[in-house]
């Protein structure tokens, strides 16, 4: 079985006049920083030195702005999100116990004390499509196993970069930003630390959430809900990332909701804010989180209709077909 290393826009096939519109406008997006949303600067100051360094000027710095170039397209507007999930990161940062500046040396391992936020802090420093991003990583790594998922971001870019090249040849409707992004080179290997990164994180957040994570967990391990009902690799982790977004952008508002799948579950896992839930089950039982970060939302779980044998919030994917593991 063949693998491939590296994802590289002339595999796609990219039609001239599309290279030629890039080059117009040769931006290496991997250079451009941007200013770090206030809610996020708990978690710079609790990186080590250098993996403070590593987000703002390393590889995973270019792999947030360089991803983020090419998904910030489909991102919805969710402000309110970013500026929940910035308080609760920082927030998590801010209590842990040991921080790189209060511990006793470490000697060699200096370096890895802390937490290890650098995905999110490369990603707050490279603008809001890296921010969606990193919520996507965080999806990914809470139900793949790593080499599953970096599998996945290897389809992932691979078909984004086809739909770029899709939508400029039929309809001239790629613009500048997309039609660069698409020329850009992701290696597995990036995109295997981007991930673990972001699996990285979700260990120390569950750890710092507890209670939060164990009262969800009960009631997810006890419901039969698929994430959605595509198998189509790329179509599915999209629609979930998206609706995982925008409806917890609404619930960061305040505003109530009812679903009948698991991509809204999924994302609270995954991003560690807790709407308050009534799951509607033989008999509605009701789970009170008190998370002022969720303003008093109410999320309410209908598993009317699901039938389905396994339990728990699965992905139901062809892995079969994958080319990359």
């Amino acid at each position: 079985m063949s693998s491939i290393g590296t994802v590289r826009a002339a595999a796609l096939s990219i039609p001239s006049e599309l290279t030629v519109a890039a080059a117009a406008f040769n931006i290496d997006f991997s250079l451009l920083k941007v200013e770090a949303p206030q809610e996020f600067h708990g978690v710079r100051d609790a990186l080590s030195h250098r993996r403070r360094n590593d987000a703002e000027d390393g590889i995973p710095h270019i792999i947030a702005r360089r991803l983020g170039a090419l998904f910030e397209p489909m991102v919805p507007q969710i402000p309110h999100l970013i500026q929940a999930y910035g308080t609760r990161v920082s927030d998590i940062c801010s209590n842990l116990k040991t921080k790189p500046e209060h511990s006793p040396s470490l000697g060699a391992f200096d370096a890895q004390a802390g937490p290890d936020g650098t995905s999110i802090w490369a990603a707050a420093t490279s603008g809001r499509g890296a921010v969606a991003v990193h919520l996507l990583a965080c999806l990914l790594a809470r139900i793949w196993k790593s080499h599953e998922a970096t599998s996945l971001w290897v389809e992932l870019v691979e078909s984004r970069k086809r739909e770029i090249v899709k939508d400029f040849e039929e309809n001239n409707a790629a613009g500048t930003a997309a039609v660069m992004s698409a020329r850009q080179v992701f290696d597995r290997q990036q995109l295997a630390s981007w991930d673990a990164s972001a699996r990285s994180w979700l260990q120390t957040a569950d750890t710092a959430k507890r209670l939060e994570q164990t009262q969800l967990m009960l009631v997810i391990n006890n419901l039969r809900m698929p994430v959605n009902s595509s198998n189509d690799p790329y179509d599915s982790i999209v629609k979930a990332w998206i609706s995982g977004m925008t409806a917890m952008d609404r619930m960061a508002q305040g505003m109530s909701m009812r679903i009948q799948d698991g991509s809204v579950l999924l994302a609270i896992s995954s991003w560690h804010l807790y709407p308050d839930m009534e799951v509607l089950v033989e008999e509605t039982k009701s789970i009170d989180q008190n998370d002022t970060l969720m303003r008093g939302s109410l999320l309410t779980v209908s598993t009317q209709g699901v039938d389905m044998e396994m339990d728990g919030v699965f992905w139901s994917l062809p892995l079969a077909r994958m080319r990359y593991y």
